[in-house]
């Protein structure tokens, strides 16, 4: 259930209280501003914005975890550019995702299996 709402017609403006120092007007929600602004600052105003959402790592309703090892996110940063789609061009990928696809559905122990991940 969403307990938000979304922007209203007279909420057209970001006003972003920590990017403010590179920003000092507001700026237009649903269209690109005139100007540019430094890239801190868009990233101070999305990480804002985001972090409205809440902290997942407190949601006490669900039992499915969302903390990961550090080592599983620094492959995730290593590979966040690969077009995964193009399994052609990036085979070791495949192959991998192949091997993963094994182990979730518990055919690790066989070497019949000839499931591909298209």
């Amino acid at each position: 259930m969403v307990l938000s709402e979304t922007a209203t017609g007279s909420d057209v403006s970001v006003h972003s209280t920590f990017a403010s120092r590179y920003v000092r007007a507001s700026l237009p929600r649903f269209r690109m501003p005139e100007n540019s602004i430094p890239k801190e600052a868009a990233y101070q105003i999305i990480n804002d914005e985001l972090m409205l959402d809440g902290n997942p790592r407190l949601n006490l309703a669900s039992f499915v975890t969302t903390w990961m090892e550090p080592e599983c996110d620094k492959l995730i940063m290593a590979a966040i550019n690969k077009n995964y789609v193009d399994m052609d061009e990036y085979p070791v990928t495949t192959e991998l995702q192949n091997k993963l696809l094994k182990v979730a559905h518990g055919d690790h122990a066989s070497s019949k299996t000839t499931e591909k991940a298209v």
